[in-house]
């Protein structure tokens, strides 16, 4: 069967190491759920249910996910010996490839209605989910759709004429779908997407914003990604995949202060304190504090924490 749905997990990692040393920023938890996780149940409430995931840092891990996942069929590409890119990924897959495609970050929580965002694309063309967010607009670069929904302005390398007012408000995701057809722009070997086969098609109109005033959590840094562990502890942002429901019974003992999510099979010593805590799958915590703290799988930590992540490779705080 065709993929549906690309989901974007070859990178590095870069800006959110130490976490990503030792396993690739999509299968970093957020509440106790990799973030590739959410990308699937998104695509499955889509019944987006064959998904292409790429995949080149630590790609054994990921290869890993082959398979079925709830009602999705993952394949694994491995990108091997360079990474392609955005648009050098999907030009290799081109054949594996639905007419219509959506392509997801494995890095960014949203909620985005992915079959609504399918049915933007026209014929040979592709469609944008775009931010209204003035101040990111500015640092990641202005996208832009004039009165008709078409993108007429894509950063600063590529324009056409608009119909009626643009609203300069916006920028680009990093969520997107496209026609098949809209890859014979793109290039082989490692390229951007928007820098290829978008641009290709900016002054044909046949790229279309969709404007989304939903949750958009970019796990970019180790700041952020705290930020969005604690985010979704707290129930401050709806997303298709609720990890909270699956949190283990508080252990006797322990005290819980606001909120605390506490995987299978921990060992959290009586006497501990969980402040916003979020202690993984077969983690070991002694008797101490930890507040607003992200401890993943199998991690111990035996000393207090603040605003931390207890990781594979230690503590980033």
């Amino acid at each position: 069967m065709p993929a549906s749905a690309f989901v974007l997990a070859a990178g590095f990692g870069t800006r959110l190491r130490p976490l990503t040393l030792d396993r690739p920023k999509p299968l970093v938890p957020v509440c106790g759920e990799p973030l590739l996780a959410y990308a699937l149940a998104l695509c499955r409430r889509h019944g987006l249910t064959e998904v292409l995931v790429n995949a080149h840092w630590l790609h054994e891990q990921l290869v890993a996910w082959e398979g079925e996942h709830d009602g999705v069929r993952v394949h694994v590409v491995v990108e091997q010996p360079e990474i392609l890119g955005t648009g050098g990924g999907l030009k290799a897959v081109r054949d594996r490839l639905a007419e219509r495609v959506a392509i997801l970050n494995g890095d960014v929580l949203h909620d985005v209605d992915l079959t609504a965002l399918l049915e933007r694309v026209p014929e040979g063309g592709g469609a944008l989910v775009l931010r209204p967010h003035p101040e990111d607009a500015d640092r990641y670069g202005h996208v832009s759709a004039d009165s008709t929904g078409t993108v007429v302005q894509m950063r600063d390398f590529a324009s056409t004429e608009p119909v009626g007012p643009v609203q300069h408000d916006t920028h680009f995701t990093g969520i997107h779908a496209l026609h098949r057809d809209l890859l014979d722009d793109a290039v082989d070997g490692f390229s951007d997407i928007l820098r290829t086969a978008h641009k290709a098609r900016i002054g044909r109109r046949l790229v279309q914003g969709v404007r989304y005033h939903g949750p958009w959590l970019d796990i970019g840094d180790p700041e952020a990604y705290l930020a969005t562990n604690l985010a979704v502890l707290r129930g401050e942002v709806r997303l298709p995949l609720d990890p909270r429901d699956a949190s283990a019974p508080v252990p006797p003992g322990v005290t819980v202060r606001g909120r605390a999510w506490i995987g299978e099979g921990a060992s959290i010593a009586p006497g501990a304190v969980l402040e916003d805590t979020i202690v993984g799958r077969g983690a070991t915590v002694g008797p101490v504090e930890l507040v607003r703290t992200v401890v993943w799988d199998g991690v111990t930590v035996d000393e207090p924490l603040v605003d931390a992540v207890a990781h594979d490779s230690g503590i980033w705080s």
